[in-house]
């Protein structure tokens, strides 16, 4: 991506700003993908020569509706078209010169069709669409979650989802603009977050997102070196980040009093006209106070200071405070003199220059916060980087012998030609849209990836890539069972649990565990460590679950693939947990096709060994209870092999009765036996020619 100088590089754009980063991304490749598939002939224009950009906010209203809970001006539209809006959609040139009004015309631009805009940017930023928001290489693989190894990343214990991401990171370069030269400066975020990971011991997160994230191509060479020469001396590079100098700005010298226009064209907020009309009230407050010391003009500035704390602070005080004060008891002007006076407002003499400088840099250390969040989440989903006390690389010894500390070194900063930028990252089949493994990511030849995976081996006791993956996998298992125990006792999980049958509870949940995944998701994830304890903890509850974990072991995304949600391996049988929040209505559209056809091939695949499947929701709906039933008595077919099933035993329980058998401490190998009991009482419908036989009788009549 491209940014202006002195500006911080952003993952995803605030206007639209939600919690779940990962599911957001699929979301939006999925509405563009169904877009182009019902309306190919769409572009990505503004209407009337598309619809393209209408439809997907459309779209994104109706998929997330827990997300997107108030658009009064998309209402209002959709009112006024009313019986109208097939017109709309047929961009009848008659209506549209006749009856479709300015005031329409603008808020589609500005409120709908901008919105559609800003929200799939973070697609293209991130490399899973172009500009014109046709999906890339990289986007087609992490919406049908579908890559091919190399024999690299086939050693590494991580998903689909996380390699995905880790390409798209690895491939991540923030341009600067062409300079006079035609050529273009870079920095990796990602090269430089692996690098201080891996050549220092410890280092706080404040200051690791603080570099990562505040880093730019725009440094100045000598600094650029002295970041790579010294990764250990944190402090130093953490002052190249802060100690951004500030262009003087020629409208701003002057002593004189700013006028609103003047003052709006520098101090301003991207994203609220009337937060930066505050501005300059507090702007205007200040000066009338340097004038006067009045208790009056004391008294207004305190107003405007405790009435728009957060804002102003966020604007002027770097997050904190931006004078000394008794925030709970009144303070006089004279105790507030005493702690301030010598406060830059107060002693400079060029008083608008130093206003807009500590706007600036005050504004940059909130953007560092505000845009490190998302390039925290993404970093972490990638499987790599732990954050939950100081960040560190998940297996650090394994991943130092892959990525080499000369080869980072070399790939944080550079300089590139026009042509190599387009080349990058402009032009239709360009490096950072594509699909290439990390081997090819790093230039690793075949004799380069035979080294690593030989070092890997040695490192490991391991010989061959199965495994090395396997002793990598076995290693991530025990650490993750041990985080269960550590973090989601079984009283936890119990209580937890009891949360989601009242949708009010969400955010709370989502609090307790992660933010970043969605509610569905983290009741897959807790139905699955509440299972694990109704087992006993005795199978392998990170290899059965099918969702993506970040390398702290919460979850963050459901990784699809086609299979059941948890699939547990015990040495005589198998189960699957197939777990939903969808109501009952819901479940007959939702998850009477799939839970059946997961069973049926479960079953085709894992025969002679036993297998049952167990449907979890928070509550059944009547009809989905006595289908399940009755699938057991006929036979039928996988999809997959198209192999003959019979007997498919598909038990529904609720969150509650799931929540008995946690606290009651029922064992699973008691459920499994009574179940098995009553489904074999079934009688078996035997006669499979049924259907032939009627088709013939009916074919002799005629």
């Amino acid at each position: 991506m491209e940014i202006e100088k002195n500006q911080i590089f952003n993952l995803w754009n605030t206007n639209g700003r939600r919690h779940d980063v990962l599911n957001a991304l699929k979301l939006y490749l999925e509405i563009l993908w169904e877009i182009k598939a019902e309306y190919p002939e769409e572009t990505w224009k503004r209407y009337p020569e598309s619809l393209a950009q209408f439809l997907f906010y459309q779209k994104a209203l109706d998929y997330s509706p827990e997300i997107f809970k108030k658009h009064d001006k998309y209402d209002g539209f959709m009112g006024r078209l009313g019986s109208e809006y097939s017109l709309f959609l047929g961009r009848n040139p008659k209506w549209l010169t006749n009856h479709f009004s300015s005031g329409d015309r603008k808020v589609l631009d500005e409120a709908i069709e901008a919105r559609a805009r800003h929200y799939t940017s973070n697609l293209v930023k991130i490399g899973f669409a172009d500009k014109q928001r046709a999906l890339s290489q990289a986007g087609f693989s992490y919406l049908k979650n579908q890559l091919e190894r190399d024999p690299i990343e086939a050693a590494l214990p991580l998903d689909n989802i996380n390699l995905i991401l880790l390409r798209q990171m690895l491939k991540l370069r923030v341009f600067s603009q062409r300079d006079e030269n035609g050529n273009r400066y870079f920095y990796s975020p990602f090269c430089m977050a692996m690098f201080l990971l891996l050549n220092n011991q410890t280092i706080d997160k404040s200051s690791f997102l603080t570099i990562v994230q505040g880093l730019s191509p725009y440094l100045p060479e000598e600094q650029k070196e002295f970041v790579l020469s010294h990764p250990d001396l944190i402090s130093k590079i953490e002052k190249s980040v802060w100690e951004v100098p500030v262009n003087p700005i020629k409208e701003l010298m002057s002593s004189d009093l700013l006028s609103p226009e003047i003052f709006h064209k520098y101090i301003k907020n991207q994203k609220s006209g009337l937060v930066g009309s505050l501005y300059y009230d507090f702007y205007l407050c200040l000066v009338k106070f340097r004038e006067e010391k009045s208790q009056e003009a004391f008294e207004e500035l305190m107003e405007t200071l405790t009435s728009h704390k957060v804002k102003l602070e966020k604007a002027f005080g770097y997050g904190k405070a931006i004078f000394e004060w008794n925030k709970h008891n009144p303070t006089s002007l004279e105790e507030f003199w005493e702690k301030n006076e010598n406060h830059i407002f107060f002693t400079t003499t060029n008083f608008n220059r130093d206003f807009y400088e500590v706007f600036f840099k005050s504004s940059r250390v909130d953007d560092i916060k505000e845009y490190s969040d998302t390039t925290e989440r993404i970093l972490g989903a990638t499987g790599l980087f732990k954050f939950q006390s100081l960040p560190e690389l998940a297996y650090k010894e394994a991943l130092s012998l892959i990525f080499d500390r000369e080869l980072l070194n070399g790939m944080i900063f550079g300089t590139v030609s026009e042509k190599e930028y387009q080349a990058y990252e402009e032009s239709a089949d360009c490096i950072f849209r594509s699909s290439l493994s990390v081997s090819a990511i790093l230039h690793y030849d075949e004799t380069q990836i035979e080294v690593v995976t030989n070092q890997l081996g040695a490192l490991l006791g391991a010989d061959g890539l199965s495994a090395i993956r396997a002793k990598l996998k076995s290693r991530i298992s025990r650490e993750f069972a041990a985080y269960i125990s550590k973090n989601y006792p079984k009283e936890k999980v119990a209580k937890l649990l009891s949360l989601f049958s009242d949708r009010n509870n969400d955010s709370k949940i989502q609090k307790q565990v992660n933010d970043t995944a969605t509610v569905p998701t983290i009741y897959e994830y807790l139905v699955g460590i509440a299972w694990y304890y109704v087992s006993g903890q005795n199978f392998d509850l990170y290899n059965s679950l099918n969702l993506t974990l970040n390398a702290d072991f919460e979850p963050v995304i459901h990784a699809g693939s086609g299979e059941g949600d948890i699939i547990i391996d015990y040495e005589d049988r198998t189960v699957m947990l197939e777990v939903t929040l969808m109501n009952k209505q819901a479940q007959k559209r939702g998850e009477w096709e799939p839970v059946l056809r997961h069973s049926l091939n479960l079953k085709a695949a894992r025969e002679p060994k036993e297998t049952m499947t167990f449907f979890i929701a928070d509550e059944l709906d009547h009809n989905t209870i006595n289908i399940w039933r009755a699938v057991t008595s006929v036979s039928l077919e996988s999809t997959n092999t198209h192999k003959h099933v019979d007997g498919v035993i598909i038990m529904p329980f609720t969150n509650r009765q799931l929540l008995s058998f946690l606290k009651s401490s029922v064992s699973h190998s008691a459920i499994i036996e009574k179940v098995k009991q009553s489904f074999q009482k079934v009688p078996r419908i035997t006669d499979t020619k049924w259907h032939e036989e009627i088709i013939d009788s009916l074919e002799r009549l005629s």
